[in-house]
């Protein structure tokens, strides 16, 4: 053993770990998070009679990423006769962003892989905004170097130091890395498959997978299941696909459709000329870029602290009741469509004629989330035996890890960084889950973060200059067992005469490709009502 690998040891060891622990830096921070408030006043429904009339041809309910989508694709086909009602101040929903004097930061989802070759708008809407520079229409488009995540991507804290990679390898045994080389060999497989309609057996958006029986069968079971069924029982493994599910569905695999367990690791396929296929895009505020983007055009058709509470099905019309936070006053608007992009748990309180979607709306279940933004001096000292990476995962932890929100700066060395943490508060039962989300103080729920991540790093209190924390109590829907033929999601995906369902909530995954996917059908649905070309 030489002498750098013997220090090593030492400071890794959870003796010295342990006495290094010290008393934690007074900081401060603030406890954020959406109006929930607005929401309560919603289930209340003590709103005053309107006072004022507005028309418009389509009126969307949420600004978030489905929502801006379906505005952004309406207004390319020449329709601008729209109006995006949004609840908050600021747009975006779960793609939200902050900023403080160190860096931009962002308040959900943060990064987006490279979209498959066949989800040809969503690239052009890349093409729109630089991030694609060249090539937009051939497998391997050129990306704005500036976006693709900077070196080092990703790493792992496990046994006690870090490793490249978040795929388990240190201090593995072989039947463990054995198995979790099956496990990866099969989802190239599932990646490369083709059902009997000729379709991808799973690909994005999830509309365009296949239907072959010998892909949604697996549908019946969850992912926990689908591992122990081929024989895969180590904890290694299971931790891996756990950790998926919980970053992309906010639950556990012991929950999560096997059929969408699969999809996380075999739907995408896409291609950069001047990337790795794994690479993504990414901001130092995360995807609230990209919603930004969607927004700049549309600025004048944007209303924001508009709270809808009623909307009405008429004949040849539909009428939109909107509160307004600052007025307290309320509007009619009467459209001739209208989008439903917001979560759909607001659905049934707001929807007054159609009893059959309001109950299919109900059946919606969403995970709970919590999202910190650290502000940190002397990162260096952070760093351990590799460092820091963009993404930054422990191994077992309660947390999702962190990412730096400040990583793709171009600038090389750091004084200070925002660490971007995510925990997933996966849960059996997400409603309890959520009481305990808002029922803790920023006081514990800070206190809780620093435990987790002082597994990794002892010193962490001690570099904290501030902790602002945000709680999404309905952040996601997320897939069990039976989603693909549920019949209340299928219920509101269908096509209605006036009002179309145009949020993640009915895709049943909550992922940007799918929210821009959602937004744009319900576009091209107007547009097809209205004789547009929807080409």
């Amino acid at each position: 053993m030489d002498r750098r690998t013997f220090l090593l040891g030492l400071a890794l060891s959870p003796a010295l770990m342990h006495c290094q622990r010290s008393t934690p830096t007074q900081f401060g921070g603030t406890l954020l998070g959406p109006n929930h408030m607005a929401g309560h006043q919603l289930r209340q429904a003590d709103f005053p009679a309107f006072s004022s009339t507005q028309r418009t041809k389509v009126a969307i309910v949420g600004a978030g990423v489905s929502g801006m989508a379906a505005g952004w694709y309406l207004q390319k086909h020449q329709m601008d006769d729209v109006a995006l009602l949004e609840l908050e101040a600021e747009v975006g929903g779960n793609a939200r962003s902050g900023k403080n004097t160190i860096s931009a930061y962002p308040w959900g989802a943060h990064y987006l892989p490279l979209p498959n070759h066949d989800n040809v708008l969503l690239k052009q809407f890349l093409a729109e905004t630089g991030a694609i520079t060249a090539n937009v229409d051939s497998h391997r488009p050129l990306y704005q170097e500036r976006y693709l995540c900077f070196a080092p991507q990703e790493r792992l804290f496990i046994h006690g130091q870090w490793q490249e990679g978040l795929r388990p390898d240190h201090g593995l045994g072989h039947r463990e890395r054995a198995e979790i080389q099956a496990f990866e060999k099969q989802m190239q497989v599932f990646r490369e498959a083709t059902g009997r309609d000729n379709k991808p057996a799973f690909t994005i958006p999830l509309a365009a997978s296949s239907h072959d029986p010998q892909f949604t069968m697996l549908d019946s079971i969850t992912m926990a299941e689908y591992l122990h069924g081929q024989g895969w029982h180590s904890a290694p493994l299971h931790w891996y696909v756990n950790y998926a599910c919980r970053d992309d569905y906010g639950m556990p695999h012991t929950s999560i459709s096997a059929w969408a367990g699969i999809h996380y690791f075999a739907s995408r396929r896409g291609q950069a000329a001047n990337a790795d296929t794994d690479q993504v895009l990414t901001w130092p505020q995360g995807n609230a870029w990209l919603t930004q983007q969607l927004a700049n055009p549309q600025q004048d058709a944007i209303h924001t602290r508009q709270l809808v509470h009623a909307i009405q099905l008429e004949a040849h019309h539909v009428t939109v009741d909107v509160y307004d936070l600052t007025t307290q006053q309320t509007t009619r608007w009467i459209a001739d469509h209208v989008i439903y992009a917001s979560p759909l748990h607001t659905l049934p309180y707001v929807l007054r004629n159609d009893p059959s979607l309001t109950q299919a709306a109900q059946t919606i279940r969403h995970a709970p989330w919590l999202v910190a933004n650290l502000s940190i001096n002397q990162p260096d000292q952070l760093n351990g035996n590799l460092p820091l990476a963009w993404d930054n995962v422990l191994y077992d932890s309660a947390g999702l890890g962190y990412v730096v929100a400040n990583h793709q700066d171009t600038q090389r060395y750091h004084d200070q960084l925002v660490l971007t943490y995510y925990r997933a508060l996966a849960h059996s039962d997400e409603h309890q889950a959520r009481q305990q989300l808002y029922a803790g103080t920023w006081t514990s729920l800070q206190t809780s973060i620093v435990q987790d991540l002082q597994k990794a790093h002892p010193e962490l209190s001690q570099h904290i200059l501030n902790m602002d924390i945000w709680r999404w109590g309905h952040a996601m829907t997320y897939p069990q067992p039976g989603f693909l033929t549920n019949q209340a999601r299928q219920l509101l995906n269908h096509t209605h005469p006036q009002l179309h369902i145009a949020h993640t909530d009915a895709a049943g995954i909550s992922i940007f490709e799918e929210a821009f996917a959602q937004g744009v059908r319900a576009a091209k649905n107007i547009l097809g009502k209205n004789n547009h070309s929807t080409t």
